[in-house]
């Protein structure tokens, strides 16, 4: 038994900040202020993508949805993205959602949410959705 919950915590750590992998990646930022900043200089609103250490749907949704060449286009015109980990990340109280992975939209001038979306998301859903919220 030990050797199996050493096994779970040993494979659990290495995953530990996928986030941070995935921000470098895909170009999103991780801290709250200097997406803020960007955003204000880029007259741009902000699209913060709230998650977890060992959320499989956090995951899902960052490799199956916002992965997509489409999706990451339309969110790079209209967004500055920003991924935070809800246990670890200092965020305002404004960003704290019941369940993750979960979408902020904020404009940076007000600081406050306009749109949020909680759960996984698929491709066409997220789409719509950012053709909507024009």
């Amino acid at each position: 038994m030990k050797k199996i919950i050493l096994l779970i915590l040993t494979v659990s750590l290495l995953f530990c900040d996928g986030y941070k992998d995935f921000a470098k990646e895909m170009g999103y930022e991780t801290k709250y202020e200097a997406a803020l900043e960007k955003a204000k200089k880029e007259n741009k609103n902000l699209m913060v993508l709230m998650v977890t250490d060992y959320c499989p749907w956090c995951s899902k949704f960052e490799k199956k949805t916002l992965s997509d060449k489409a999706v990451d286009s339309m969110i790079k015109s209209k967004y500055i993205p920003l991924i935070l980990n809800k246990s670890k990340s200092d965020f305002p109280k404004y960003l704290n959602a019941p369940m993750v992975p979960a979408l902020f939209f904020v404009k940076p001038n007000e600081q406050k949410a306009f749109y949020e979306n909680v759960g996984f998301t698929d491709k066409a859903e997220l789409l719509n959705l950012l053709e909507q919220l024009e």
